[in-house]
């Protein structure tokens, strides 16, 4: 009752809380319990999702503990920002990391010894020279910290060896506990972290659901990327928002993109390539923007905490759940309500692709069953909603177009005229929001998808025969829906076939404006006569 008592005062006082959540308190009050025995004890794996409050599990305990706390990152901006998070809270703290003079990592470890610091912060590469080692084994390590430890697994048989090796690291340094936190991990992540850091010897794991109620999860099908992220990040209630691209190249061209949609909107792209005060800088200005966008490589947006996120998009469909769930979970860490977004094309393939086309199955519970998990209920998916989007913007007004005039344009006129705020042509200025790039995408995504084609002399754009049908369809129905006339089931047996296009496209456009509005035109010519409603 007296260490609940000590805990809840701490609380209190130090960091602002006045009630601990259910496993903040499990997992100090068993941190402090194991501190002051001397037994073999397993260590400890804590699983809790983003925004649940894990680091005050470490940063609390570090007050009271009788050694130091070594904490370990795999992001140098993870390590900027604890240290200024322990600064503010006035605990003492060091940081070990790359770039420091001989002098001045001289005078960290001094702060040690008179006992002016109980926190020290660093990644795996500096734990690993012999020189820290030795440093740090001159004293007690009460708790050795791993946060992000699914890293451990995720990256340290790959392009981080440095995290693979920490768990030999454990045998040279006297350490009392190590305890590993992350946000996510399947049962493949625990078994890793078994083998590489407890030595097969079982931790006492601590597990909270993965899934986060206040985060909504949806799939937006789109032609062109760049104008989807444009169109949800439009409205202010959409920001602060960050972006995941899979290249440092495509951070810097969707940044470009969106600003030229939105110049008023302030936003810059996040990468490991910048150097280290450029990432600094960028950190400190989106921790202050209220309305700011920062598009940002997926493995380094991990670094990202900024707990007032309200949209997180995924520009291309992450490699597993796992994955998705740890980056998704940057938004709405304040507990509010918030968005995930994956944008889909008919390039994305892998098995995530499947679980977002779902039109049945809750992305929710797809998501948690991949970890292991069961989700009774889901407060928001498109699934669950009913608000799975079946049309892509902007397609029916582009397939309208090239069925009303084939041969006419070629992809880059078709984009000037639509695009255009003036013209005479009806289609013309129907995509004014877009940008004639956008559009352009767009129409090399259909003409991937087979969906249009060109004529060989100039590439003039026309419809594949086999979009004709749908493309009926949904304008009948549309016709039916605003002016209440029946569908009228016409025989579409009479085809135009554009395979072999005639000699002249001036005079198949010509015929196809005369046969407008017949009764017994082909089925060219109706959709021709019917995509002009207005």
């Amino acid at each position: 009752m007296e260490l609940e008592n000590t805990i809840n005062t701490l609380a209190r006082t130090v960091f602002g809380i006045h009630m601990l959540r259910p496993f903040q308190q499990i997992v100090i009050q068993r941190v402090l319990e194991l501190d002051g025995r001397n037994i073999d004890h397993k260590g400890l794996l804590v699983t809790l999702p983003t925004g649940s409050g894990k680091s005050l599990c470490f940063m609390l305990p570090s007050l009271l503990v009788e050694g130091l706390t070594v904490i370990v990152y795999p992001l140098l901006s993870l390590m900027n920002d604890q240290v200024r998070r322990f600064t503010q809270r006035g605990i003492g703290c060091i940081a070990i990391q790359g770039g420091q003079t001989q002098e001045h990592r001289r005078a960290l470890f001094d702060s040690i010894g008179v006992h002016a610091c109980r926190v020290v912060i660093t990644n795996a590469e500096c734990l690993g020279q012999a020189s820290v080692i030795g440093e740090l084994s001159r004293h007690t390590i009460s708790l050795l910290v791993i946060d992000e430890a699914h890293t451990i697994v995720r990256w340290g048989e790959g392009f981080r060896p440095a995290l693979a090796a920490l768990g030999p690291l454990v045998a040279y340094l006297p350490v009392k506990q190590i305890l590993c936190f992350t946000a996510t991990a399947d049962q493949a992540v625990i078994e890793g972290l078994n083998r590489s850091i407890f030595l097969k010897n079982r931790p006492h794991l601590v597990r909270a659901s993965s899934d986060r109620p206040n985060i909504s999860y949806h799939a937006y099908r789109t032609l062109s990327k760049d104008h989807a992220v444009s169109t949800l990040l439009a409205d202010k209630a959409s920001r602060p928002a960050l972006v995941f691209c899979n290249t440092r190249e495509g951070t810097y061209f969707a940044c470009k993109a969106f600003l030229r949609s939105h110049p008023d909107i302030p936003c810059r792209y996040y990468h490991a390539g910048l150097d280290g005060v450029q990432r600094k800088g960028l950190e400190t200005w989106f921790d202050h923007q209220e309305e700011g966008v920062l598009f940002s490589t997926n493995a380094f947006g991990m670094g990202v905490d900024k707990s007032t996120i309200r949209t997180v998009i995924h520009r291309e469909v992450p490699d597993d759940a796992l994955a998705y769930l740890q980056e998704s979970g940057r938004a709405g860490r304040d507990g509010r309500q918030s968005r995930a977004v994956v944008l889909l094309d008919s390039n994305e393939t892998g098995t995530m692709v499947s679980l977002f086309s779902s039109t049945t199955v809750c992305y929710r519970q797809n998501l948690l069953a991949q970890l292991g998990e069961e989700v009774d209920f889901c407060n928001g998916c498109d699934v669950c909603n009913h608000a799975v989007q079946e049309k892509r913007e902007g397609e029916e007004a582009l397939l309208s177009c090239i069925a009303s005039h084939p041969f006419r344009y070629s992809p880059g006129s078709l984009a000037t005229m639509l695009s255009s705020k003036k013209g005479c042509n009806s289609h013309a200025s129907v995509l004014s929001t877009w940008s004639e790039k956008e559009i352009r995408s767009a129409l090399h995504l259909l003409l991937a998808e087979g969906r249009i084609g060109t004529f060989k002399v100039r590439r003039r754009l026309y419809l594949k025969m086999k979009t004709y049908g749908e493309l009926l369809t949904t304008l009948r129905l549309y016709k039916m829906l605003k002016y209440g006339t029946k569908a009228t089931g016409k025989d579409t047996s009479e085809i135009v076939s554009y395979a072999s296009p005639p000699v002249s496209s001036r005079q198949t456009v010509a015929s196809t404006k005369q046969g407008c509005g017949k009764k017994d035109g082909s089925l060219v010519e109706e959709v021709a006569a019917v995509a002009h409603i207005h």
